[in-house]
């Protein structure tokens, strides 16, 4: 089942702390592997991992790679 997380995983993952903190919509399932998927603007990224922080990380590196292209809201 995912749901919406974020407060639970951001005292989990200081990265997924950090993309909430930047506007980024999460949702975050721990269950069976971990998948977080985020959106903000026009920019959605959906990333699985054999752990939370695992698909953290990628998570992370992705969207700050995309925040170039980023143009607010």
């Amino acid at each position: 089942m995912a749901t919406n997380l974020a407060a639970n995983a951001r005292a989990d993952s200081f990265l997924i702390e950090l993309l909430h903190l930047a506007g980024w919509q999460l949702q975050v399932r721990d269950r069976d592997g971990a998948r977080i998927r985020a959106r903000r603007g026009e920019v959605e990224l959906e990333v699985t991992g054999a752990s939370l922080a695992e698909a953290a990380g990628t998570v992370f590196a992705r969207a700050m790679r995309s925040n170039r292209s980023y143009r607010g809201s």
